[in-house]
């Protein structure tokens, strides 16, 4: 048996980065708000497969989850990443506790809260792939962890893990992946660690060296889509409309109700979480930021806002099927485009 003994706090629909502030506060006795590490992650993602269900996949949300989440903070926060991942179970839980006996925890990525026994409310009822838990413990039977939408530690029978895990996730992960953060020198100064990390970001999406991301993704994205109509069928554009929709919802990917025809009971608007952004960074300017802060919250709230009215266009015309006229979306674009530009510049120019 091995237990870790680390400070844990709430966050709700944060999983990916619970852990991973978790750990800090464990090495540090501080605490990095999650929001900030989460939602500053903001960007642009233009995924096109000619073959793919979905031709064009667009995702204006919190897109770099994953190991791309842990591998950007890592050298900012100041640990390394042990990774694995698509591996048998029997390999992976061997790897797991290893670095679990050497005092690292590990980041258990992609499960099904389907097989997750203290969530009552999908536990054998509804699947939920994608979840994120950081492990801290394990004995002969059970695994314990850190979810962030609990308290206390929580258990999980090694048998149910093994279920949970048994899938790859939407592309951003195999089965079995994990993240062992191993932090041995990490950067005390959060204001140093928040400010450099939202810059970095910055940076990427205003000079981004790939052509479907970030701004140029953007640009690409305006030129390409009045185009659409002509080289996709209906059925493929009102994919791409729903894959959209479903990858702006502010607090997790989610189709509305006018197109799934479910509640699920969360406040979740479609606005890219541009909205949570401006919140975090309103909410934490004066003790991580800069003035620059509350300006570029303003304009991601009103591109939050364009998303939003984007999205209401795009789920009318999937209802009626009518896909003929994809130019009176290039002014909210634009516009878009402006709101964007402005706020990133000044996440740019906030670094110390």
């Amino acid at each position: 048996m091995k237990r870790l003994e680390l400070p844990h706090q709430l966050a709700d629909y944060l999983c990916p980065v619970n852990g991973l502030c978790d750990v800090y506060e464990w090495k540090t006795g501080k605490r990095i708000p999650e929001e900030l590490i989460f939602y500053s992650k903001a960007g642009f993602q233009m995924i096109s497969q000619k073959k793919a269900a979905v031709p064009k996949m667009i995702f204006m949300g919190q897109g770099s989850i994953g190991k791309r989440e842990y591998e950007f903070w890592k050298g900012i926060i100041g640990y390394e990443v042990i990774a694995g991942e698509g591996k048998c179970f029997r390999t992976t839980w061997k790897n797991v506790r290893e670095l679990l006996n050497q005092d690292i925890p590990v980041i258990l990525f992609g499960l099904d809260m389907f097989h997750l026994p203290y969530q009552s409310k999908f536990y054998h009822k509804q699947h939920i792939p994608g979840h994120v838990v950081l492990m801290i413990g394990y004995d002969e039977a059970n695994v314990y962890v850190h979810d962030n939408s609990k308290t206390e530690v929580q258990t999980i029978p090694i048998a149910e893990l093994e279920l949970a895990w048994a899938e790859d996730y939407i592309g951003i992960s195999k089965k079995n992946a994990y993240f062992g953060i191993d932090m041995k020198s990490p950067e005390k100064d959060m204001t140093r660690i928040v400010q450099k990390g939202i810059g970095k970001n910055a940076e990427a999406y205003l000079s981004s060296p790939l052509s479907f991301m970030g701004q140029r993704g953007l640009d690409r994205f305006i030129a390409e889509f009045s185009e659409w109509a002509n080289i996709f069928t209906e059925e493929e554009i009102q994919k791409i409309y729903f894959h959209f929709i479903e990858y702006t919802g502010s607090v997790l990917p989610e189709l509305p109700y006018e197109i799934s025809g479910r509640k699920s009971g969360i406040l979740n608007p479609h606005k890219a979480s541009r909205d949570k952004l401006a919140q975090a960074l309103l909410k934490y300017k004066d003790s991580f930021g800069t003035g620059a802060w509350e300006e570029a919250a303003q304009h991601f709230q009103k591109s939050g806002k364009i998303i939003e009215e984007i999205v209401g266009g795009f789920i009318e015309d999937a209802a009626g099927r009518s896909f003929g006229h994809p130019e009176k979306y290039i002014p909210l674009f634009q516009e878009l485009r402006e709101c964007e530009d402005f706020a990133f510049r000044k996440m740019l120019d906030a670094r110390n």
